[in-house]
């Protein structure tokens, strides 16, 4: 309940951002049979950002991230519009963590069972994901413990099901799913044939994914994707795929081992904030490290626009199950030693503390009625004036009829991605059709008050306050005319 009134909150207080308009437009897109398409999503395409087109409100993102499973939500965004996303993330999250107590209750006392299921509630690597924009990868957790539960209870049919879908979640998945098939050889957790066709199936479909298919639709995982993140190990490609990425890494087998570790402290800082609501269980469980030694040496060789190794934003779900699940065969042998009082206490503490560290964290700034975003200076929005803010920018963005092409800034972006053509500005207030041909768009819907409430204390903030009312003045000399302007939300019609 509490995560679905914080992203609630979020999205009522403007401070959902880019990503939740992304995945807005592209479910709601699909549900109008418009597959995967998204305007927005252009905008971070290669032919934008590089090659010098303008958005295409035809594109499809699964050029950037292959996620077929998605298309389960899609009427789910047309029923219920904005309110969905929300919905789906925390449910699934919340359902994961049951899944896991029903896994460790079959092997652990109820207890203890139940103790590493309040762990999973109490981690920051959950809690800053679930309150975070919606993202594919809320749907990782619930199919790794229901496949974990499959093999415990020996249903083959749920253990082949969820290994079917956990690679349609999203491109790289799929090595999620070679780990923990390369561990259920190790330690014998099934027959080798189960063990030896989840993995072919995790590690062909990522290869197929990356290299064919994702490919076929457009050229942003070689040309983009896979640059960005990996394309220190090939200094010279400008297009790389999968393959290419891992053969570089072979080829340098000393810097890999030296990538794994650097820069140290953050990384042990890392893996402690992982670790943390278990007590650090996990550095001492065989099983946890083999669970996610794939998607955890993905996150360290990484580099990108995106920390991989923030433990607030959705790529901390890669690791997270693992942890949890080998947490669980841990204690299968151990179980007596949650007898001891002290170390009931110790857990508890970690746990709570792991709570505290969320809370003062405010991730994503989902908690910034409660947290002020700055210290020194002293930056707070009270909840009341948040409140009259996300209302007032309702009353201003309601003269915007709903199929009308928009350009906005980054907090009114949720609001108004359930349309064809939407782009972010201040980078583009133009589109291109199928033909090629520039468009600009009908209306602009401009939120200052939040730039300008934190420029005192935050740079970024000061320069796109700047960007922002050189663009106000710029579109009005281009015929731009304000049709409304309430609390710092200013709607402009092009005449």
């Amino acid at each position: 309940m509490l995560g679905l009134l914080v992203q609630f909150w979020r999205l009522w207080s403007l401070s959902a951002t880019y990503d939740q308009g992304i995945f807005n437009q592209v479910l709601w897109n699909s549900g109008h049979g418009r597959w995967f398409a998204s305007s927005l999503s252009s905008q971070l395409s290669s032919a934008v950002l590089h090659g010098g087109l303008a958005p295409d409100p035809s594109y499809q993102r699964l050029g950037q991230h292959y996620t077929p499973l998605l298309l389960l939500w899609a009427p789910l965004v047309r029923w219920l519009g904005f309110a969905a996303l929300p919905l789906v993330q925390v449910g699934l999250m919340t359902a994961a963590g049951l899944v896991l107590h029903r896994l460790a209750r079959g092997l652990l006392p109820a207890g203890l069972a139940a103790a590493v299921a309040c762990s999973f509630y109490g981690a920051q690597a959950v809690i800053g994901p679930t309150w975070c924009n919606f993202h594919d990868l809320c749907q990782l957790p619930l199919l790794v413990f229901l496949l974990l539960l499959g093999l415990l209870e020996r249903r083959w049919w749920l253990l082949l099901l969820a290994a079917l879908l956990i690679p349609l979640v999203r491109e790289d998945t799929g090595v999620v799913l070679f780990g923990m098939a390369l561990w259920m050889g190790l330690r014998r957790k099934a027959p080798w044939w189960v063990a030896a066709l989840i993995g072919l199936w995790g590690a062909a479909w990522c290869v197929v994914v990356t290299s064919v298919l994702m490919p076929a639709v457009s050229a942003d995982v070689s040309k983009r994707f896979m640059v960005e993140n990996f394309g220190q190990y090939t200094p010279d490609a400008e297009e790389l795929s999968s393959l290419e990425v891992l053969k570089g890494l072979l080829r340098q087998p000393w810097r890999l081992l030296w990538e794994l570790i650097n820069p140290p402290g953050k990384t042990l800082g890392y893996l402690a904030a992982q670790w943390l609501p278990l007590m650090f269980v996990p550095a001492l469980s065989l099983d946890a490290w083999l669970l996610v030694a794939l998607p955890l040496a993905g996150l360290l060789l990484a580099r990108g626009s995106n920390d991989p190794l923030s433990i607030n934003i959705r790529y901390a779900l890669l690791v997270a199950p693992g942890l949890f699940a080998g947490v669980v065969f841990w204690w299968q042998q151990r179980s007596q030693l949650f007898s001891r009082r002290r170390l009931r206490r110790i857990w508890t503490g970690c746990v709570l503390l792991s709570l505290l560290l969320t809370l003062i964290s405010n991730p994503n700034r989902s908690l910034s009625f409660l947290v002020p975003d700055s210290f020194v200076p002293w930056v707070h929005v009270s909840p009341l004036q948040q409140w009259r803010h996300g209302r007032l920018a309702r009353q201003a963005l309601a003269v915007i009829p709903p199929e009308a092409s928009v350009a906005a800034n980054t907090p009114l972006i949720p609001l108004l991605s359930h349309r064809r053509v939407l782009v972010r500005l201040p980078a583009w207030h133009q589109w291109q059709d199928s033909d090629g041909q520039r468009h600009n768009v009908d209306w602009v819907a401009i939120d200052t008050a939040q730039a300008s409430r934190r420029a005192e204390a935050f740079a970024p903030d000061r320069r796109r306050q700047l960007q922002l009312q050189l663009q106000l003045r710029d579109l009005q000399l281009q015929g731009y005319s304000p049709v409304a302007n309430a609390d710092g939300v200013v709607v402009l019609r092009r005449s």
